[in-house]
């Protein structure tokens, strides 16, 4: 049976989402600084089990931040160069577009189409993490899968 066909347009729709507010929210969260967090003692946890441990909620979101920049970087090392490398002057970066044109002597169109190809690449490097690609549905409808 064959695959159900790639919405290009919503696939590279959820990527750059994922890079402009997830992977920033990511990088926030990594960046924390877990200094004055003590280790949990039988005293410090809270009475009634609906409440959670501050201190264990704090680590387990420094944790998972920084697992998935991590998988972020794994998914990028699997994708071309060239693709890489677009990615990151947009997203890591955060270039203007005429300094990404002048940095790839592309020119703007053919670097914003180049980038969206980077996109695909990403989301299908990044499937075992979350995927971010978006199917065609048989009916014509959009469809998450």
């Amino acid at each position: 049976m064959l695959s159900p066909e790639l919405d290009r347009k919503a696939t590279i729709k959820q990527v750059k989402r994922f890079f402009e507010k997830d992977f920033r929210t990511l990088q926030n969260m990594a960046h924390i600084s877990y200094m004055n967090i003590k280790s949990p003692t039988l005293k410090d946890l809270p009475d009634k089990s609906v409440v959670s441990n501050a201190s264990n909620s704090k680590t387990n979101n420094y944790m998972y931040a920084i697992e998935t920049l991590a998988e972020v970087r794994t998914a990028l090392s699997e994708i071309n160069r060239h693709s890489r490398k677009l990615i990151e002057y947009r997203y890591f970066k955060q270039l203007t577009w005429y300094d990404i044109t002048g940095l790839t002597e592309y020119s703007l169109t053919h670097s914003q189409k180049l980038l969206n190809g980077a996109l695909i690449e990403f989301a299908n490097a990044f499937v075992d993490v979350e995927d971010l690609r978006v199917f065609k549905s048989k009916g014509g409808e959009d469809n998450d899968l």
